[in-house]
Parts: C-alpha cells; sequence; structure tokens
C-alpha cells in the first residue's frame, strides 16, 4: 500500500508493513510530504507518479530534502485528473513499474521528430512498425510521458483502431473525434450531438453561417444520424458531397486548433493496421490538405499495414519510419532482471529460463513471469517477492507464447476462465453491459480479471452505465477465443447478436456503429437470415457515407448467404435492397462491368417483385451509366423507359393509400428521367427537341415544386445557349438555378451554380463579377472537398487573371488546376488546364513550356475527341507567329482549315458558317479564327480577311443579344481577342 492520509492533505509514496505500520524511513518521508501538501491537496512520489501518468495533471518535479535520505526525494502535487486518459494499465508484472529497455534509438528518433516538429513547423509523418508484443505500445506510453514533461504546448489528438472498428466506416476517426470531444459510447444521440456542436463550431466562428453546417456534416460521417439537420435534409441522397464537406471540416478541425495560438498539433493513432479503409482514406487526405499544418502524425502499427496500403503516408520525404525489432541479449537480460527486481535475488537459471524462449518479445517475457507467479513457483504476495525453487523446477514451461497464455488461462478459477472466454466472443475490446449480457455473473469476476491485467479498462471510456474493456493483447484474445467450445460459441454469439441488435435501435449515439458487428455475430451462431438483413442494413448505412468498400464487402456477404439458402421469391426485396445499395457503390466506383450486371440482376428481381416503382428505378440507373461512358443513344432509350415506367406506377398508384414519400419520389424520378433525356438529346446535338423537353420538365417540376429537378432543368437549358451562342440567356439561366439552389441547402449543387454564374459573367467581360463569383465558388469548393469542379474553378480564374494582365497569377492558378486534373483522372479537365497552362506560359515569354503545356492539351484531347484540340492548335500557331515562323503556324492550323471548308460545304449551302459549327466544344471559338487569319495574313493568303469577317460576323451576332448597353462595352471591351478582332476589323474598314 503506498496512501498516507492527513487532516491537511493527502500523501502517496511511503509503505506499509503487514502489520500496518510504517516503516522508519517511510514515516519521515510521509511527514515531509505531509507537510509539504496543501490542505485538501495530493501529493505523490515519483515511483507513484509513473505508476499513475497520463491519468493526472500534476505540478512540475519538487526536490524535497528528507531526514535521513542523502539525495532529495522528487514529488508531485497533483492538480486534477485529466478529463479522457488513453493509457489502458501500468506496464510491468504485478503493479510493478519498469524502465522500458532496448530502445533508446527509436525513443531518441520520436523525440527528434518532436523537436523538429517545433523548428520546421510542417507537417511530419512517423511509422512506429514492429509485429506484436515487440513494444510499440511501451514506446508510446514513454514517449507520451516525456511530452507532457516538456515545457512546450501541443495540441492532442488521439485514436486507436481495433478488431471492431475495421468494419466500421470512419470507424478511427469516430474514435479520433469522440476523444478529443469527450464522446462516450453511452451517450444519447441527443447527447453526443451537443457535444460535436460545442466542440466544432467555435472553430468556424469566423464563418457563422458554415459553422453548423461543418459540425452537422462531420458527426453524420462518423456515424451519428443527423439526417433531420438542415445541412444534410438536401443532400442525403449525395453522400459523396457529405462525405467531400465533412472530411474538408475534419481537416480544417487540426488547422484551426492550431491556429488557435500557433501550437503544433500530435495525432496519436495506435494499432492503425486495424483502421478501416475509409479512416485510412481520411488521414491520407489529411496529410495532402495540411502539408503547411505544424502537425505530427504518429502512428503505430504492425507491418500488415503495408500490406494492405503500400502507399501509406507517402509524404514526399515528410514520412519517417522506426522499426521495432526483438531485444538483442543483453537487453533480454536486463529486461528479465528489471521484471524480477523485487526478488532478493534473481538466480540466472532464472533468468536464462524467461529470456531463452523469449527471442527478445518483451511481451513473452512478462506473460512467463505471470505465468511462474499464477502457478506459484514466484509468491508476489508479499515485498519481498520468495522464488519456490521446487515449484520452479516442477513448473513445465511451453515453449511459445501461446503456450505460456494457455497455461494461465488453464491456471485460471473456473469462473474466471469462463468470464475471459464469454469476453473473447465480444472482441478484444468488449464493453461490461454486452458481458452481463451474456453472463449476469460477470459482475463479479470481471474485477478479478482487471486485478491480475488479464482484461484492462479503457480509462478514457469509463462513464455512466457502460464501461469499455480491452484484453491486453490481442495474442491473448485469439487463444481465450480459441478455448471456447464450438456448442458455446454459437449460443454466445447469439446472445450477443440479439444485444447489439437492441443498441442498433436504441438511438444511441452508436446505433449505426453496431450494424455490421451485429451481422457477423448472427453469421457466426448460424442465423443467416438475420445476418443477411444487417448485412443490409451496414452496407445501406455505408453507401449513404461514401464507403465504397464496406458497402461492398456488407453485400458480398449478405448475397452470398442469400446464396447459400437458395434463390426464391421470398428473398426478392432483400436482394433489391442489397443490389441496389452495390449498383450505387460501383457506379461512383467507375466499374461499368460489374454495375452492368447489377443492374441486369435488378431488372430482373424488379420482375419477380412485379414493381413497376423498381423497373423505372432500374432503367434510370442505366440510364445515368449510359451517360457517363459517353452512351448517348442508351441514356436517352433507358431514361425514356424510367419515364414511362413511372408514369405506369403513377397511374396505378393514383387512389391507392401510398404514402405521400412514396408518390414524391416517384414524381421526382419522373422528372430526373425527363431531365436525363434531354440531357441525352443535347449531347446528340440535338438542340431543338433538348430544348423543348427540358422546358416542358422545368414547368412540371415548377408546379409540384420539386427543386432538385428545378435547377437540374436550368443547367440543362443553360447548356442549350451556351451552344447556340446565346451568353445573355446562359447568365439569366445561370443566375435562376443559383437562387434556387440555396433554398435547396445543397452546397454542392449551390457552389457548382455559383460557377456557372460566374463563367456566364466572364463570357460577357464582366470581369470584376465573375471574380467575385468565381472566388466564391472555389471558396464553397474547397470546402466541399469538390476537386472536380474545383479544378474547373482554378481554370476559369486562370483566364480571368491572364484578360486582367496578372500574368503570374494565371501561371499559379493554371499549375494548381492541372494538379487537380491529374489527381481526380479526369482527362477532359487535364486537357483544359493543360491549354490554361500554356496560354500562361505564353504570356510570360517562355515559349518552350508554352509550346510543351498545349503538346499535353493536344494530345489528351486527340486521344479523348475534345475540341480543345483545336485551341491548343491555335495556341501552338501563336507561339509559332510570335517567333517569326509563318509556316510553321501554318502547318498548325491546316487542320483546321479543312475542317472549316468540310462544314461549309455541309452547311447552308450559301458557303456561310460561323465559328459555333466549325470549332463546337472549343473554349473560344472566335479566338481561334482570330488565330487563323493572323496566321493566314503572315503567308499573304487571300482568305485571311473572310477569316476576320467571320469572327467579326459571329462577334457582333452575339454583342446585338446583349440591350444593356454598359454589358456590351465590356463584352466587346473587356475581353482581349473580342477587343483585338474590333480593332483589326475598324483598321481593315479604315483601309478601304
Amino acid at each position: 500500500v503506498r496512501v498516507g492520509i492527513h487532516t491537511g492533505g493527502v500523501l502517496l509514496g511511503g509503505g506499509v508493513d503487514e502489520d500496518g505500520s510504517i516503516r522508519g524511513l517511510a514515516v519521515n518521508i510521509a511527514a515531509r510530504m505531509e507537510q509539504t501538501a496543501p490542505a485538501g491537496g495530493l501529493r505523490i512520489s515519483h515511483e507513484t507518479y509513473v505508476q499513475v501518468r497520463g491519468l493526472f495533471e500534476v505540478s512540475a518535479p519538487e526536490p524535497l530534502q528528507v531526514k535521513g535520505v542523502d539525495e532529495p526525494i522528487v514529488s508531485y502535487l497533483v492538480v486534477k485528473a485529466k478529463p479522457r486518459s488513453f493509457r489502458i494499465a501500468t506496464r510491468g508484472i504485478e503493479g510493478v513499474a519498469t524502465r522500458m529497455i532496448g530502445r533508446e534509438a527509436e525513443f531518441e528518433a520520436l523525440q527528434a521528430a518532436f523537436k523538429r516538429l517545433f523548428a520546421e513547423r510542417q507537417l511530419l509523418a512517423v511509422s512506429v512498425v514492429a509485429d506484436a508484443g515487440i513494444g510499440k505500445s511501451r514506446l508510446l506510453d514513454e514517449f507520451q510521458a516525456w511530452t507532457e514533461d516538456r515545457s512546450e504546448t501541443v495540441y492532442l489528438f488521439r485514436g486507436r483502431a481495433t478488431p471492431q472498428t475495421q468494419g466500421q466506416p470512419f470507424g478511427l476517426l469516430r474514435d479520433i473525434v469522440a476523444w478529443r470531444l469527450q464522446l462516450s459510447d453511452d451517450d444519447t444521440l441527443d447527447e453526443a450531438k451537443a457535444k460535436i456542436e460545442q466542440g466544432v463550431m467555435p472553430l468556424f466562428a469566423d464563418e457563422p453561417e458554415f459553422a453548423q453546417g461543418h459540425a452537422h456534416l462531420l458527426g453524420h460521417l462518423i456515424g451519428l444520424d443527423w439526417k433531420d439537420s438542415p445541412h444534410l435534409r438536401g443532400i442525403l441522397d449525395d453522400p459523396k458531397q457529405i462525405r467531400n464537406r465533412a472530411q474538408h471540416a475534419a481537416a480544417q478541425m487540426f488547422r484551426r486548433v492550431s491556429a488557435n495560438n500557433g501550437s503544433p498539433v500530435i495525432l496519436q493513432l495506435e494499432d492503425l493496421h486495424w483502421a478501416d479503409d475509409e479512416s485510412l482514406d481520411f488521414l491520407n487526405y489529411l496529410v495532402e490538405v495540411n502539408r503547411d499544418v505544424p502537425l505530427l502524425m504518429l502512428a503505430f502499427t504492425r507491418p500488415t499495414l503495408f500490406e494492405r496500403r503500400s502507399d501509406w503516408s507517402s509524404t514526399e520525404g515528410r514520412h519517417e519510419r522506426i522499426d521495432l525489432h526483438p531485444l538483442h541479449k543483453q537487453a533480454s537480460h536486463e529486461l528479465a532482471n528489471e521484471l524480477l527486481r523485487k526478488l532478493p535475488e534473481v538466480p540466472v537459471a532464472l533468468t536464462a529460463l524467461i529470456t531463452g524462449r523469449a527471442e527478445g518479445n518483451p511481451f513473452y517475457m512478462e506473460e512467463l513471469v505471470s505465468m511462474l507467479i499464477d502457478q506459484g513457483a514466484i509468491d508476489a504476495s508479499g515485498d519481498p517477492w520468495r522464488l519456490h525453487v521446487e515449484r520452479l523446477l516442477a513448473t513445465k514451461v511451453p515453449s511459445t507464447l501461446t503456450g505460456v497464455l494457455q497455461a494461465r488461462l488453464d491456471g485460471l478459477p473456473a469462473d474466471e476462465r469462463l468470464t475471459l472466454q464469454e469476453a473473447s466472443v465480444i472482441g478484444q475490446v468488449f464493453w461490461d453491459r454486452a458481458l452481463l449480457a451474456l453472463d449476469g455473473e460477470t459482475g463479479a469476476t470481471l474485477p478479478r480479471l482487471v486485478q491480475r491485467e488479464l482484461a484492462l479498462p479503457r480509462h478514457d471510456s469509463e462513464l455512466d452505465g457502460l464501461r469499455e474493456y480491452a484484453f491486453k493483447h490481442a495474442i491473448l484474445h485469439q487463444v481465450t477465443y480459441g478455448t471456447v467450445l464450438k456448442r458455446q460459441r454459437k449460443a454466445l454469439h447469439a446472445k450477443l447478436a440479439d444485444w447489439l441488435a437492441a443498441q442498433s435501435q436504441s438511438g444511441s449515439a452508436r446505433a449505426g456503429d453496431f450494424l455490421g458487428l451485429t451481422a457477423q455475430h448472427y453469421a457466426e451462431a448460424g442465423d443467416a437470415a438475420n445476418a443477411a438483413e444487417f448485412h443490409a442494413r451496414a452496407a445501406e448505412h455505408a453507401t449513404t457515407r461514401m464507403a465504397h468498400g464496406a458497402a461492398l464487402e456488407h453485400t458480398a456477404q449478405a448475397l452470398a448467404l442469400l446464396d447459400k439458402a437458395g434463390e426464391s421469391s421470398a428473398q426478392a426485396p432483400l436482394r433489391w435492397r442489397l443490389l441496389h445499395a452495390r449498383e450505387r457503390t460501383l457506379s461512383v466506383r467507375g466499374e461499368r462491368e460489374r454495375q452492368g450486371a447489377d443492374l441486369d440482376a435488378l431488372d430482373r428481381w424488379a420482375e419477380v417483385l412485379g414493381d413497376d416503382a423498381k423497373r423505372a428505378w432500374a432503367a434510370y440507373r442505366r440510364g445515368t451509366m449510359g451517360m457517363s461512358t459517353s452512351d448517348h443513344t442508351e441514356c436517352e432509350r433507358s431514361a425514356r423507359r424510367a419515364v414511362a415506367l413511372a408514369e405506369t406506377a403513377l397511374a396505378a398508384w393514383a387512389d391507392s393509400p401510398q404514402p405521400g414519400n412514396v408518390l414524391s419520389e416517384l414524381h421526382e424520378l419522373r422528372l430526373l428521367s425527363l431531365r436525363l433525356v434531354g440531357d441525352a438529346l443535347g449531347r446528340q446535338c440535338r438542340w431543338d427537341e433538348a430544348e423543348a423537353l427540358l422546358e416542358q420538365t422545368l414547368a412540371e417540376a415548377r408546379e409540384i415544386p420539386l427543386l432538385q429537378a428545378e435547377v437540374h432543368c436550368l443547367g440543362g437549358l443553360s447548356e442549350v445557349a451556351r451552344a447556340r451562342n446565346d451568353p445573355v440567356r446562359r447568365f439569366a439561366l445561370a443566375r435562376e438555378a443559383l437562387a434556387l439552389s440555396r433554398q435547396l441547402v445543397d452546397r454542392r449543387i449551390e457552389a457548382i451554380a455559383l460557377l456557372n454564374v460566374g463563367i456566364s459573367r466572364l463570357s460577357l467581360g464582366d470581369l470584376a463579377a465573375a471574380s467575385g463569383d468565381l472566388e466564391e465558388a472555389l471558396r464553397l469548393m474547397r470546402q466541399n472537398g469538390d476537386r472536380a469542379p474545383e479544378c474547373g474553378t482554378l481554370c476559369n480564374l486562370s483566364g480571368l487573371a491572364l484578360w486582367r494582365g496578372d500574368d503570374a497569377r494565371a501561371l499559379a492558378l493554371a499549375r494548381s488546376a492541372l494538379d487537380t486534373a491529374v489527381a481526380v483522372q479526369a482527362p477532359f479537365l487535364e486537357a483544359w488546364s493543360a491549354l490554361k497552362l500554356g496560354h500562361a506560359e505564353a504570356a510570360m515569354g517562355r515559349p518552350v513550356q508554352a509550346a510543351q503545356a498545349y503538346g499535353r492539351a493536344h494530345s489528351v484531347a486527340q486521344a479523348f475527341g475534345f475540341a480543345f484540340q483545336c485551341d491548343a492548335s491555335a495556341g501552338l500557331a501563336g507561339l509559332a507567329l510570335a517567333q517569326g515562323d509563318a509556316p510553321a503556324a501554318l502547318r498548325e492550323v491546316e487542320a483546321m482549315l479543312a475542317r472549316a471548308e468540310a462544314t461549309t460545304e455541309e452547311g447552308t449551302g450559301d458557303g456561310s458558317s460561323d465559328a459555333a459549327s466549325v470549332f463546337e466544344g472549343a473554349e473560344y471559338p472566335s479566338l481561334i479564327e482570330l488565330i487563323v487569319h493572323q496566321v493566314l495574313a503572315a503567308c499573304s493568303d487571300l482568305h485571311a480577311g473572310a477569316w476576320l469577317q467571320r469572327a467579326h460576323t459571329a462577334l457582333l451576332s452575339q454583342a446585338d443579344a446583349i440591350t444593356d448597353a454598359a454589358l456590351r462595352q465590356m463584352f466587346l471591351a473587356n475581353i482581349p481577342h473580342h477587343r483585338e478582332i474590333v480593332a483589326l476589323w475598324a483598321r481593315k474598314q479604315a483601309e478601304y
């Protein structure tokens, strides 16, 4: 016992004999500590501090001079208990704290990373890698204690993955957020939501209009059901937007915590090899977007992580890997002596016994000593310990760690062994209430297992009514589970599955997290029907968070269970749900062949169900796949079929008592399908048909009303206006779509609508207003994490900067756009970004770099059939002209001259043509015509004048449609190539 009590304070540090008397020297120490403890305060010795550090905030170490002691005694005043602790238990045997041995070099490497963080103030990533039992957790404990004793201020985030969280989308991210914001497994949903808001919103005080949305999106991503939030209601069918925006909020949380007072952030991650794929994706995203943040991401993992994720933490020189190896012979002997230091004398044979078979594994050595204590070879009941040589000689020492752990289990009393076995069914990490659900007697035996340090309480989870425990080691859990008889396993898994199923419907903060676990335990219990149902629920939950891996895994397991039972019509509703979830996931992943197979299966099961609404949905999804693959004929056919089937279903249900939301969803499906038909017609250049259909759909959407369908229709009509060179109508439609998108509270749609307004203003020459719209769109897109439209916004901002004469900014924006295009693997955006880069390089007077960029744009555009190849050829021709090489410039435009000639011959018959018909899809047809004119003029070609006339006529035609005089002037004067066309035409007329 190391506790002394005094009316003026509480002190820890002396020793008590068996008869209760305090030994002489301890009296002096206790008295001195008592005298210096404040009233109601607590002073602890250094030895006690080693045992409890991490659990309490303490003062700086204070030396106390004690009578009879040569050196000052180090003591600490306890300030308060820390709100959350991450430590599971004291390291060592029977409460004996041991020094860390044999890890000096690795410890120094961690210390160096800490100091480098403060010196460089940029992101660092360190992975400590070792097999089980080698000492990762001990190294983390020591590093944590060292940082706590430092004077520097850091913000700390912690997360631990477990085998259970590996199948839970964003499970590790949830653990990180829960630790930081004090979320408990026992919180109600409302309590957890309040903690999320209180913890996240203040970080975004400078963005009050977005702060609550950030909190709700992040909470929803990590498993809280926040579908009723006004920030999510309009985007629940857009899980990609939810995921992107929530990940942005999470990454910003680290950035803004650091920015509060400039202190760095340390993110400690334990057992990362068990992390779910979605959390690993987030961590890679965090590294990518927060490179300039003073953040040390410190991960402890087994080598298997790198087998799963070979790209883990590829941070271009910012990542360091520290491998822990088994202790060498001398260090092993030192550790053995440390573990046995309470023995008055440690026989050489005993040291050899402990080290000989451990092969440098510290956990093996600890467990072997614990086994000797359990079997009575070492009596640890007193101080000092006593060694019973005869029992030691009679002890059979297993040759493997598994054998040692098995021996410890065999030596337990029957009731304790049963409790540990029941806990092993729950998992390496388990809850006391779950254990009680399996066996009501475990309330008495669990504390004894904790005392033996076989089950360890997680101090950071101890809250009202629910406490989390963990097996001392993963290997111990595996060995224990292996001892459970198969007939007992099934019964225990069934009980546990029923308990988990109740939790998933309890309204708790973690209800969604238990779905996958429930399915697994039902499967282990042999209950295939319930297992398939909960796999379906877990898959649906995963799709709402864009957790592709989890969604595919759960659907695969559920379908395998259904297949094993044999197909039947009774399975049809569940099979439909599973295929519905998987098809959407495959669509987002771009796995078209598998998506097509699932669409075929959806068609088949819709027929089995005889459900026109489901037939309509399958047809609509086939139409969207056709749009994605540029099969516009198939898109039109399937979308028209979806419209017809939706109309049939609506007619059949007109007089039936169907819920209002079902009918509303059918109306929306019909209108979205009509809009898809309109888009397909437009992609086939059937603009009149597209416009008529979109106008009809828009009118119906307004009558219902369905705002989302309205916004989509306005977007389709604006595309028609663009194709017809009608910038005024395009601008009006874009502004109307923006106003409606803001009513939807859909930030992704709003950002894209704002981008379209900015593009429309840019095309009209209203550069100042366009700048504001585009910058705001970029800000929203970055908050949303929507990288593809972000790239398009950067392209437009680069063009705007170029028109304003800010060539350096145009270059920087174009480079950023190209990097983004490559990252999202979008060839269209890559061609466009490379084109913008060529323009900027040319403006900066760097012809070689400009030619490279134009060449890249041309190559990508030509490979995929994009009209940007015409813009790129014109750019190369302009470079050649600037260098005085007219023949080279002519070679660059020859293909376009041939194209124009062919278009004229196939056109109206009067020999006329315009830029829209010749260079359909190009970025700036009038600029291309201007450059062709300049090339022909440099070559003294008689057709040069006709090209200038063509460009000028098309330009004035567009200008005449602009009724606002000021806007018309901006259109002609603020866009450089428009201004140049007008000037050249005026000069030519003056010559005549």
